[in-house]
């Protein structure tokens, strides 16, 4: 039987951008990162939502014997999709530390925080380092972030929004 390695994988990709990014506003847990929608209740904002959106087979590896570490197995290429989606009300100000050549925190709401958002997340879903999350032996092998699409802002509930696809590809050694 296959490893739980897609709940393995969309929690270290959750739990890696709640900490960069959140490692980067002066509280530290200013943004909320969610595995699906939360009901209307339990929003927070600004919001991630990382939305699993498909998986299956990528690729049969040849002789399909597999060895990874120690183990060793049937095995192929496994994918994973997930539709990330950024979301902040009007209103929401965060207050993000501005680095070490400077002293002074930079205080970002509205379009400018969805743009910082979307640049930050972009970047804490590339650099996410799976070995700091996993609970399995789990070999990462190519990972995608399609562009941000659905830009902008929805009057009628003051939200600004942007959802991105990602695609991520490892071996599922069973």
């Amino acid at each position: 039987m296959a490893k739980d390695y897609l709940n393995v994988i969309e929690r270290a990709l959750m739990m890696g951008i709640s900490d960069t990014i959140n490692g980067l506003t002066e509280s530290g847990e200013d943004i909320h990162v969610f595995g699906e929608f939360p009901e209307v209740e339990e929003l927070k904002f600004p919001a991630v939502i990382v939305q699993h959106t498909g998986s299956g087979f990528e690729e049969q590896f040849m002789g399909q014997q597999v060895t990874l570490g120690s183990s060793s197995g049937t095995g192929e290429v496994y994918g994973a999709s997930y539709t990330i989606h950024v979301i902040c009300e009007k209103e929401t100000t965060i207050q993000v530390t501005s680095g070490a050549s400077s002293n002074t925190d930079v205080n970002y709401k509205q379009r400018r925080l969805l743009n910082w958002l979307m640049l930050n997340v972009a970047n804490s879903v590339m650099d996410v380092d799976f070995d700091n999350y996993e609970e399995e032996d789990t070999q990462v092998i190519e990972r995608h972030l399609n562009s941000w699409s659905n830009v902008g802002f929805i009057p009628d509930l003051q939200w600004y929004g942007a959802s991105a696809d990602f695609m991520i590809t490892f071996t599922n050694l069973r």
